[in-house]
């Protein structure tokens, strides 16, 4: 049931950005419209396509920072990644509305400071990026903690893996991070 809510407040996060910045095109529905013009109105959209190629270029490498922020437990380049204000649903299904960057810190420094940052070794791969306008984007990235997670009180969490699922925004012309949803898979055998 979390996951349906969630889902539903991340769509209508999307819906509520596309609104409010005009709108645009999905690349799908540019692709199909330009199917009929004629040779010189398709390359007067030339532009456009360069502009989803590089947009769909800067969500994966702001997705692939992030990676790198999560595995280097690093609250301040995570925090650096998100908008002012940003929903996080975490693994617990507990949702977390954050605004301001001391806020956004302070949740990435409570995860990280019950782990034993010396054993702390996830694997964060970009599984797939959906470009739905030129200025929003849902993302998923894989969080992999093979060896588990060693906690600081000595408590050990057996090895799992998470879906992070994530919308992308471009505000100002700088992708950032504004909603995450974290959903935990069954434990890896």
């Amino acid at each position: 049931m979390s996951e349906v809510f969630t889902f539903m407040r991340i769509l209508f996060l999307v819906v509520d950005f596309l609104a409010a910045n005009g709108g645009t095109q999905s690349p799908v529905e540019w692709r199909a419209n330009t199917r009929s013009l004629l040779p010189e109105q398709s390359t007067a959209l030339l532009h456009t396509k360069v502009a989803v190629i590089a947009s769909e270029k800067a969500v994966h490498d702001l997705a692939s920072s992030w990676c790198s922020a999560y595995r280097s437990s690093d609250p301040e380049r995570l925090a650096a990644m998100e908008t002012r204000e940003i929903e996080i649903v975490d693994r617990f299904g507990d949702w977390h509305h954050l605004i301001g960057l001391k806020a956004r810190m302070h949740f990435w420094e409570d995860g990280f400071g019950v782990v034993s940052r010396k054993d702390f070794r996830p694997a964060c791969t970009v599984e797939h990026v959906r470009l739905i306008g030129l200025k929003v984007a849902v993302v998923q990235m894989k969080v992999s903690y093979d060896e588990g997670i060693a906690l600081k009180n000595g408590d050990r969490i057996p090895r799992f893996s998470e879906i992070h699922t994530s919308v992308f925004v471009k505000v100002q012309g700088t992708w950032l991070i504004t909603a995450q949803d974290i959903v935990q898979q069954n434990s890896q055998e």
